[in-house]
């Protein structure tokens, strides 16, 4: 009887984990499908990549990108920075690239990155999580200061993940934002999405970069889709 009981409380508590992660999986947001034009550009404007307590900061004054959604919680992209310049606390500053994949001074060409879609936490926005394709070298992309710089003509990568606020939700627009904030005071300022939830679970997403120093990401990216896309 006793082993009946607890076989009985056993599978209750199965069931209602159950549902549990299937309620967590319906609420992450998705593309409704079926979208038949699914390539994407976007764009923003002034972007920046503090290092560590933002002794070290990489500005780009715009950016370019071009995706595609491969799935309903899925995109690929690829991003194109210009005119970037590094701004040492040591009063160091140069001009930074990516190295041999860039075709002047100031420009950063990205690895390809997957854009997953899912839940931020606390709040449930959506959001988008943004991490290097596997297979490609694990880094978003490997900087190369240039003259006037403490250690010019060194890379240094950037890698980990990074994740940011989608917007609007819940209605059609051929438009969108990915919105990239941060929280705190200067020097001590913190990645604004800090969980977010996906199909492949709960993620905490952390930058590094110049050494395996923590990193920020300040940007705001205006999405143009070929058809009116929503996101529910």
């Amino acid at each position: 009887m006793k082993v009946a009981r607890l076989f009985s409380l056993v599978l209750v508590a199965v069931v209602a984990l159950s549902a549990m992660v299937a309620s967590t999986a319906s609420a992450i947001p998705k593309f409704k499908l079926p979208i038949t034009k699914r390539n994407f550009t976007a764009e923003s404007k002034t972007s920046t990549l503090a290092v560590g307590a933002e002794t070290d900061i990489v500005t780009c004054p715009s950016s370019k990108s071009n995706g595609t959604i491969l799935g309903d919680d899925e995109i690929s992209v690829d991003i194109l920075y210009t005119g970037c310049a590094l701004k040492e606390k040591a009063g160091g500053e140069c001009k930074v690239d990516s190295g041999s994949g860039a075709k002047e001074p100031g420009l950063i060409i990205t690895s390809l990155l997957t854009g997953l879609l899912g839940l931020v936490l606390p709040g449930g926005a959506a959001g988008i999580l943004f991490e290097p394709t596997t297979g490609d070298e694990n880094s978003f992309v490997k900087l190369l200061p240039l003259t006037g710089c403490t250690g010019a003509n060194e890379e240094k990568a950037v890698e980990g993940s990074v994740a940011g606020v989608f917007t609007p939700t819940g209605k059609s627009s051929k438009t969108a934002e990915i919105i990239l904030t941060l929280t705190g005071s200067v020097g001590a300022r913190k990645q604004a999405v800090t969980q977010i939830d996906t199909l492949l679970g709960l993620i905490k997403p952390k930058l590094t970069s110049f050494g395996a120093l923590a990193s920020v990401q300040l940007q705001t990216a205006v999405v143009t889709f070929e058809e009116n896309v929503e996101v529910d």
